[in-house]
């Protein structure tokens, strides 16, 4: 008697795939605030592949880096984590040296050509770099992954997810983050992108704004999605950090987003517990808080 093993439609891909190789996806990684139980299971091979160039890039980018340490955010290693350059020098005559700090234990500096770490070293002079494309390709495939476990069948039926794997997937030397209108500089994609280090929206572009200051706001990482009549807008935040927002074409008309929901859901990642309401519920929370204390 054979037994057929079922298949589960992975985002990332867009295949069915045999569950057997299917891995859990932590859709925002644990080394960046992500939590258990925010998680779908998708191809394992791209899984392995995404984590590595997507994922692991992002968690030792040097300033998300620092955040982590902030929030004690460590991956599966369980390896507490800290900000590290190993493109660093110290003292007058720039010994060749790793710096290494942390928010909590302070800053460490190991002379590479002593090999022994260095105390009352003075000035420590270190280069850091952030990598746009990467954080856009990042956010995009968030999207995937959050827009099927928030909306399932739906969001694979209605939403134009080809271009959010296609940016997720596309060469880094093709994105144009430089185009005032804040599009994706290939034709045959019509993504819209927001990034926290593009200048910051009009005031027509409330919505962003907003969008921006939330996840800033969160103790913690989130993800916010906002369907429009004709979109999806999809934006991160890391630990307290908005990191960027895509907005792909979609057929919204039978999401479940009525009442509260009309505006959207929010997932956020607080104290490692998982925490979803409403857009509109968390917006009012962000407005409760940050309103001016009576007298």
């Amino acid at each position: 008697m054979t037994q057929t093993n079922r298949t589960i439609y992975c985002p990332y891909t867009d295949r069915e795939v045999p569950e057997s190789a299917t891995s859990s996806e932590h859709i925002i990684p644990l080394s960046l605030g992500g939590v258990s139980g925010f998680e779908i299971p998708v191809d394992a091979a791209f899984n392995s592949k995404a984590g590595h160039e997507l994922d692991g890039a992002l968690a030792n980018e040097f300033f998300f880096a620092l955040d982590r340490t902030k929030y004690d955010a460590r991956g599966h290693s369980g390896k507490e984590p800290e900000a590290t350059s190993r493109k660093a020098s110290y003292g007058e005559n720039e010994r060749q040296a790793h710096v290494y700090l942390h928010r909590k234990h302070g800053i460490r500096v190991w002379d590479v050509r002593d090999r022994e770490y260095k105390k009352g070293v003075g000035s420590v002079r270190f280069n850091a770099s952030l990598n746009i494309d990467l954080h856009v390709r990042f956010t995009a495939k968030v999207a995937l992954a959050a827009g099927y476990y928030v909306y399932g069948d739906l969001f694979r039926q209605y939403v134009a997810h080809r271009q959010l794997r296609d940016v997720m997937n596309i060469d880094p030397a093709k994105l144009d983050l430089n185009k005032g209108a804040t599009e994706l500089g290939l034709d045959h994609l019509s993504v819209r992108i927001d990034h926290y280090l593009l200048e910051a929206p009009s005031d027509s572009d409330w919505k962003i704004r907003a969008l921006r200051a939330f996840c800033s706001w969160v103790k913690g990482s989130v993800v916010v999605l906002m369907p429009g009549p004709n979109c999806l807008a999809v934006g991160v935040g890391l630990m307290s950090r908005y990191l960027a927002m895509v907005n792909v074409p979609a057929k919204t008309e039978s999401f479940p987003n009525r009442d509260c929901y009309a505006w959207g859901h929010v997932i956020a990642m607080i104290d490692k517990k998982l925490k979803r309401c409403s857009l509109v519920d968390g917006l009012r929370q962000w407005v409760d808080a940050t309103k001016p204390i009576p007298g």
